[in-house]
């Protein structure tokens, strides 16, 4: 059953600045990356659904990966399983790509000034941005854990983008998909809502999201329209 909308209201100011994660939040790209290495493990004997994928390895940093991975089939993998898988990610996602739906609408609509900070590598984001078609709308407003050496939930890339953004962390409010994301935004002492509206979503995603009790639980990205907008 789909879950309702969990918008909170807020007498809050607006934002003077919105940071947006970008895989699961502005494209599909975790729902490419589950596809992709339940293919792998298809090839190896083991079925197992990209949700199931989804979940186990939610929150975990890409070196624990395959631990995760082996721990749900029961069995070691090739030593270069995830190294490879990876590298089928990367090509996967720079060909078939899609925003998520309403993500070019609310770029389009956003007078806000906006940005993207990732975990991804700013080599696979430019590429990922652009498979998607957002890179035009994103322009050069994008911060990856490339430029600072360290990832989320260390909030450091977050006060990058606000720092070179020239806006202070009290005035973002942070779009994140995962515990991860929300953990670096808290970390960062930014306002944050999470976005649960991506293929790759369970409903068990959806209330790990609410434990980190967000300004808003987006299930598709138009509601941020009315949370910045209320009638």
């Amino acid at each position: 059953m789909m879950a309702s909308p969990s918008i909170k209201t807020s007498d809050r100011s607006r934002p003077r600045l919105i940071i947006f994660d970008f895989d699961g939040t502005l494209a599909e790209t975790e729902i490419v990356a589950s596809e992709v290495i339940s293919a792998k493990l298809a090839a190896e004997g083991f079925q197992v659904h990209p949700d199931e994928i989804t979940a186990t390895l939610s929150g975990v940093e890409r070196d624990d990966q395959q631990r995760h991975l082996e721990r749900l089939v029961g069995v070691s993998l090739p030593k270069n399983f995830m190294e490879t898988a990876a590298a089928e990610i990367q090509l996967a996602a720079s060909g078939i790509l899609s925003a998520t739906p309403g993500a070019v609408e609310l770029l389009q609509w956003l007078s806000i000034p906006f940005c993207v900070a990732s975990n991804t590598s700013r080599f696979e984001l430019i590429h990922r941005m652009r498979a998607a078609n957002l890179l035009g709308l994103v322009g050069s407003r994008f911060f990856s854990s490339d430029d600072i050496g360290v990832r989320k939930p260390d909030p450091s890339v977050l006060l990058l983008a606000a720092e070179i953004m020239g806006v202070s962390s009290r005035e973002c409010l942070v779009i994140e998909d995962s515990v991860i994301g929300l953990s670096a935004a808290r970390n960062a002492n930014m306002r944050y809502c999470a976005f649960g509206g991506a293929r790759h979503h369970t409903s068990r995603l959806r209330n790990d999201l609410r434990t980190f009790e967000p300004e808003a639980l987006l299930l598709n990205l138009a509601e941020l329209k009315g949370l910045l907008c209320p009638m």
